[in-house]
Formats: C-alpha cells, structure tokens, sequence
C-alpha cells in the first residue's frame, strides 16, 4: 500500500500531538474496502459534520454502512457546508485535525474492534487506528487544554 502525504491542516495536528498515524492509499470503493483490507464492514468508519442551530457544530463518527445518531433538531452538514466549515471535502472528511476543534461522539459500536480505519482527509486516503488512539486523537476535553495553552 502507498503512504500519502496528510493534508497540511492534518499533517500539522499529527505533528502536534505526537501521533505516527499514516495514510494509506486505497482504491477500492467504499463497498469493497473491507474485503481488500481484511477488515469488517463495521470497521470502516465514515465522519460527519453535525449541525443544530443552537450548538456547535460537532463531527460524528460510526460505521460507513450506518446511519448517524442525531438528537433534537441536528441534521447532517451539506457537502458545501463541510467544506466551506473545515476544508475539506465530506467525503473525505477526517475525524480529526480540523482547523478548529470540535466534539467530537463516536459510535459505541465503533469500540469494539483491534482496527479501525477512518478517512484521512484526501482522495482514497484511509488512517488505520486503534480504538484507543481514536478516542485520544478526538479528544475535545483534553486537546482544546493543550492547544490554548
């Protein structure tokens, strides 16, 4: 598999917390992907910006083949929306490494596996994680205390 270089926004936040993830090329379909890695379906992992009007926006992580959780009065972000909010395109959306940090609720059901592989911010770009380095890596609490300080 080749190595690609992470967005500068991403490269930067990797660099910033002492993170080695690396982006992986891979050019299968989303459909595909979890056979040529040997992975579950529910071990690719799909990020969405999360609107409401009277909160932040948040970034949502689950599986690719389930629907996002919302609550109240939340929608999902349009393409134009996510783009023009973080950067990046949506369907490349990473979880994190946005230019502003945002909460950031990740599917139970996403804890449950060795590996975990989430969308690394450029075109056909895949970060392989573990559950634990996700859950540090979008960490709202504890990075918005580093990066004010």
């Amino acid at each position: 598999m080749k190595i690609l270089t992470p967005p500068l926004g991403l490269l930067e936040f990797l660099d910033r917390v002492g993170s080695t993830a690396k982006i992986y090329q891979m050019d299968e379909p989303i459909e595909q992907l979890s056979v040529a890695l040997g992975a579950r379906d529910e071990d690719i992992l799909t990020t969405d910006l999360v609107l409401a009007p009277d909160r932040a926006p948040r970034i949502a992580v689950s599986p690719w083949n389930q629907t996002v959780a919302l609550v109240e009065d939340e929608r999902i972000a349009s393409p134009m929306q996510v783009y023009l909010l973080t950067g990046y395109p949506a369907q490349w959306l990473p979880p994190f490494g946005l230019p502003h940090l945002l909460s950031t609720t990740i599917c139970p059901t996403c804890l449950d596996s060795p590996c975990l592989y989430v969308r690394g911010g450029v075109a056909n770009g895949w970060m392989a994680l573990t559950p634990d380095e996700l859950v540090s890596l979008t960490d709202f609490d504890h990075w918005s205390r580093v990066f004010a300080a």
